[in-house]
């Protein structure tokens, strides 16, 4: 896994323009769930229940800078 993929503080920076460029604020603004009170905008592994592979749920410092409206951890929608 890449974690220079991930990078909190540059991410919030990136969903903060993309609020002041128009976006709604749906995505919690220190990037903590309020649902699962996990970090956003950081990695965590996941183990496939059926497969067993291993993959990360988390928003990358590029994804950062588009809308964020849920949490990739808990899938809780940020919208209404």
């Amino acid at each position: 896994m890449n974690n220079e993929k991930y990078n909190v503080k540059e991410s919030i920076r990136n969903q903060k323009k993309c609020w002041e460029d128009g976006s709604p604020d749906f995505a919690p603004r220190d990037g903590i769930c309020w649902n699962c009170q996990q970090q956003i905008y950081s990695p965590i592994e996941r183990k496939h229940p059926v497969t067993g592979n291993i993959y990360y749920t988390g928003i990358t410092t590029e994804d950062a800078k588009k809308l964020v409206t849920g949490c990739p951890h808990c899938n809780r929608t940020y919208c209404g």
